[in-house]
């Protein structure tokens, strides 16, 4: 079980969530105000440790290194500068020595139909196109924390990941 029980400040206001999660189990949390998603998605990815109390749950891990098993889906700002390609090779490279990453990111593109878009920059892609490469870095790790920030523009299929907790934020 997945135990969320945190406190930060937003414009001089406090906010406090606390719930349990089951693995397989999609919670959500309505919170309206863009930016108030916009924290808690980037508090409960890891990213920022402005907040007072605890996210534990079995087998999940936020260190910046190659245990991190944390899938944020549903932002822009969690892809690096660039293109698609490298965007996944980076992400690989994190696990693997550079002629692994190199035979895995081609790999990855051919599975997930990403030939056409490869070269192309992050900054030029839809939502739904995003979402896909995003999934497609993550292709290698074995996720036990899912975050998405839901967007009416696109439905994410949670059921990829049964054996994880998934939060979302609408």
């Amino acid at each position: 079980m997945l135990s969320i029980d945190i406190k930060f400040k937003l414009r001089e206001i406090d906010f406090e969530f606390k719930t349990v999660v089951q693995r397989g189990e999609p919670y959500t949390f309505n919170v309206g105000e863009e930016s108030l998603a916009d924290k808690l998605f980037w508090v409960l990815c890891g990213l920022d440790g402005k907040y007072e109390g605890k996210i534990e749950g079995e087998g999940v891990c936020f260190n910046a290194s190659t245990w991190n098993n944390v899938l944020a889906l549903g932002d822009v700002t969690m892809f690096i500068r660039g293109t698609i390609r490298r965007n996944i090779y980076k992400a690989l490279r994190v696990r693997a020595d550079r002629k692994t990453a190199k035979q895995r990111t081609e790999e990855v593109i051919k599975l997930y139909g990403l030939e056409v878009l490869a070269g192309l920059r992050t900054k030029y892609l839809s939502d739904e196109e995003l979402l896909r490469v995003a999934i497609a870095r993550a292709h290698f790790r074995k996720i036990a924390f899912v975050v998405v920030k839901d967007k009416e523009s696109y439905q994410i299929d949670c059921t990829k990941w049964p054996d994880a907790y998934i939060i979302k934020i609408a």
